[in-house]
């Protein structure tokens, strides 16, 4: 007799497990795909927040505001804002380089010194101590002032580190809410300070502010340089530095 061979049908372990194998390799592909064009994506239609300065009047700290009768608080304490009137604009105390003959105007701020300086062609009518972003760094780069506000309030901060503060006086915008201006809540001036602004002293502010420029027309403001490092006359060196 005979004997019939039987033969084994093929088992479809292996097959499931190579497809199993293979299809989740095809998802991952898939999946990391559709993660990098949702990025490109997203990063076009969703660009990154605008920087502040004061995270809690981004927008409104840039219009003229006065408030004479006003409190303000920094860190955890009362402080009193100077009183502020626009007609102290119309008598200017000092008007610096009304003896320097006339050229451009160019403010360099140095972060590794704390020092502001001012020139108007190759004179120098400012030379003053300044405190810059404590909190958060000021920006480096090159810019022009694009707004003049004699008052506005700054506010921004959280828990032990928020502030309320009417009447900062003599505010130069620069770049987004970044500017330079006057503060009368800290005496600090030579180190670091702010929240990503340029303090100054109140007198120098003033005088700076009567000086600059703010836009005309098609001619920008002042230019302003933030500098890592600053040599005089011109030597500003700039890491990674924004150009506006």
């Amino acid at each position: 007799m005979t004997k019939k061979l039987r033969h084994k049908k093929p088992t479809s372990k292996t097959s499931k497990k190579g497809k199993t194998v293979g299809y989740y390799i095809q998802m991952y592909t898939l999946s990391l795909f559709a993660g990098i064009v949702v990025y490109i994506v997203g990063g076009f239609f969703m660009p990154n927040p605008t920087p502040c300065a004061n995270s809690l009047s981004c927008q409104s700290d840039r219009k003229l505001q006065i408030n004479n009768n006003a409190i303000g608080t920094f860190e955890g304490r009362t402080v009193i804002p100077p009183k502020i009137s626009l007609a102290s604009l119309n008598t200017p105390s000092h008007v610096l380089g009304a003896a320097t003959n006339p050229g451009d105007k160019h403010i360099y701020v140095d972060l590794s010194t704390q020092r502001l300086y001012a020139y108007q062609g190759d004179s120098l009518v400012m030379d003053t101590f300044i405190a810059s972003g404590k909190w958060d760094p000021t920006p480096v780069g090159n810019f022009h002032i694009w707004e003049k506000l004699v008052s506005t309030t700054m506010a921004g901060g959280s828990g032990a580190d928020a502030y309320n503060l009417p009447n900062v006086p003599y505010v130069m915008y620069f770049y987004q809410d970044y500017g330079l201006h006057g503060a009368y809540w800290h005496n600090n001036f030579g180190h670091p300070m702010s929240h990503g602004c340029v303090n100054e002293r109140i007198v120098d502010a003033k005088a700076l502010y009567e000086w600059a420029d703010g836009p005309s027309g098609d001619q920008p403001g002042t230019a302003v340089s933030v500098c890592n490092s600053f040599s005089p006359p011109n030597n500003c060196v700039q890491k990674n530095p924004i150009n506006s």
